[in-house]
């Protein structure tokens, strides 16, 4: 399998269980009370764990980014390539 479609995959799949598990992150209402897609949200909130320490508590794991991708790349190295 491609890298770099791995890597997409992997994105797309943290991106659902986000939204699923923790709600309104990306998808959520606007100033006008209809739901919109806000993308700025979604890559800040792929990066927040580069800022904010909080995310790096064990409880919190599975909602932070560059935990699930590193250990993805990891997995993907070890076993699939």
């Amino acid at each position: 399998m491609n890298i770099y479609l791995y890597i997409f995959i992997i994105t797309i799949l943290f991106l659902l269980y986000v939204e699923y598990s923790v709600g309104n992150v990306f998808y959520r209402t606007n100033s006008d009370g209809n739901y919109s897609l806000h993308p700025f949200s979604i890559l800040f909130y792929l990066l927040e764990p580069l800022h904010n320490q909080l995310l790096w508590n064990v409880r919190l794991l599975d909602i932070n980014y560059i935990f699930i991708l590193i250990s993805s790349l990891i997995f993907y190295y070890l076993c699939l390539k």
